[in-house]
């Protein structure tokens, strides 16, 4: 994986040209919500079936044959391209893009997804900047999404989305059941099916703590829980909160 943590979310955030390989769910959720952000966004595909179910929902969507270098330079692969996603629905295909992208440029973020845990490695060797697994939330993404940038909450929108699992900071209050509470006695993930993946203890200052850390977190007002799980779960948590505040 090149390239420091910082220097990714720099480059990301600061993206205006961008490349989406892939026109299923996945890539055309992704390129709805840059479009809607400013960002300029260009989407091909090879499969001419996914072509035309993206241009029935009014997507402009260009086929070219992913497999000819000179097609991949003339979408702005080593050119005018600020990112790459490589969205495609295989795994396989996917590699064989990052591979190809990469040796046109070799400095050119390239955004990929993982429909399987193996591929992951894969991926990286071939030459990925950022791989997204949805069935496995990273520290970094984690650290991405208290920070906001742009193509972390994208991906949240629609990776996430894929798997039915969401993300959210739920911010304690003083008349909430959270408060005062350690967070090892609220029981979150056994009465919720809710997964704490860290919090923000003001005690220890205001950076995310992941949840295998050693230490006993009380929660006070004004710290953060960073949890995730299914949206139905979600609801049932928030009904309960509320209830508190009532």
């Amino acid at each position: 994986m090149s390239g420091g943590a910082d220097n990714k979310a720099g480059i990301f955030s600061q993206a205006k040209r961008i490349v989406i390989v892939g026109a299923g769910a996945v890539g055309l959720e992704v390129a709805r919500q840059l479009t809607e952000r400013g960002e300029t966004v260009r989407i091909v595909d090879d499969r001419e079936t996914g072509v035309e179910k993206a241009r029935a929902k009014g997507f402009f969507v260009e086929r070219i044959n992913l497999q000819d270098d000179e097609e991949l330079k003339r979408v702005g692969i080593g050119g005018e391209a600020d990112i790459l996603f490589a969205l495609l629905d295989e795994d396989a295909s996917n590699v064989f893009l990052v591979i190809s992208a990469r040796a046109i440029a070799p400095a050119l973020p390239i955004v990929s997804i993982s429909g399987a845990h193996d591929t992951i490695e894969r991926l990286h060797a071939a030459g990925a900047t950022k791989v997204i697994d949805p069935y496995r939330i990273s520290g970094y993404k984690i650290y991405e999404r208290m920070h906001r940038p742009i193509i972390a909450e994208t991906l949240e929108h629609t990776v996430f989305g894929k798997v039915n699992l969401d993300i959210a900071e739920i911010h304690v209050q003083k008349d909430s059941f959270l408060h005062g509470k350690y967070l090892d006695e609220l029981f979150i993930e056994e009465r919720y099916n809710l997964i704490v993946l860290g919090v923000v203890d003001r005690e220890y200052g205001d950076q995310l703590v992941f949840a295998t850390d050693p230490k006993r977190h009380r929660m006070d007002s004004g710290d953060i829980l960073v949890v995730i799980g299914p949206e139905e779960a979600f609801i049932k948590f928030h009904r309960d909160l509320n209830a508190d505040n009532k």
